[in-house]
């Protein structure tokens, strides 16, 4: 878990260096879309629909039968980011020994960085930013507070979250993330996000007003 947890950190808000073409991505989506559909009536096929895939866990659409290495990375704490997505496009069996995916990957940095840029241009960046903080806080946060529209939390002194906003202005929490969020529980760690990490936080946190 510590591997994926790690990658997440160092690597969720890099963007790729190569300059991006979303005509030219799509284009070159073509030879994904032999696997992936995307787009309003796309189903999975030999590979999950892609839809909604930026700021998403690994392996968590729940009518996929993905690999069993695929699953452990999503568990682990894979989220699919442009900074995550490069190196995958590029060398799927590689950057994860065991994937079922058969593509042998975009050798071209460049058709790497176009086919990333038409598919980070599927989804609103608002979705972006709301599923990746659902994702930061399930990976962080999880194993002691109820991070979704219901259930309770795992931790029996720690709130779920969708109530947050009744007791805290949510968005004066990006702060306290940034610069380290602690409690008087003994037990809960300490941590520190990036700004736009934080940012991302906050938005999926409105969301479940």
């Amino acid at each position: 878990m510590m591997r994926w947890i790690c990658v997440l950190a160092t690597l969720l808000w890099i963007a790729p260096a190569v300059g991006q073409s979303i005509r030219m991505g799509e284009e070159i989506f073509e030879r994904c879309a032999m696997c992936h559909e995307v787009g309003a009536q796309a189903e999975n096929r030999q590979g999950p629909h892609l839809n909604g895939l930026l700021g998403r866990r690994a392996a968590s659409l729940p009518d996929f039968p993905y690999s069993a290495a695929l699953r452990e990375a999503g568990e682990g704490g894979l989220v699919w980011t442009p900074a995550t997505l490069a190196p995958f496009i590029e060398r799927p069996r590689h950057f994860e020994p065991g994937t079922g995916m058969i593509f042998p990957g975009l050798k071209n940095p460049a058709d790497v960085a176009d086919v990333i840029a038409y598919i980070e241009s599927l989804q609103p960046p608002k979705q972006i930013a709301v599923q990746t903080g659902q994702s930061l806080v399930e990976i962080y946060c999880g194993a002691c507070h109820a991070t979704g529209r219901q259930g309770s939390s795992p931790h029996p002194e720690a709130p779920p979250f969708r109530g947050l906003h009744l007791r805290y202005d949510v968005a004066d929490l990006t702060e306290a993330l940034v610069e380290g969020l602690s409690s008087g529980h003994p037990d809960m760690p300490e941590f520190e996000f990036e700004p736009d990490q934080a940012a991302a936080i906050v938005a999926y946190l409105e969301s479940l007003r």
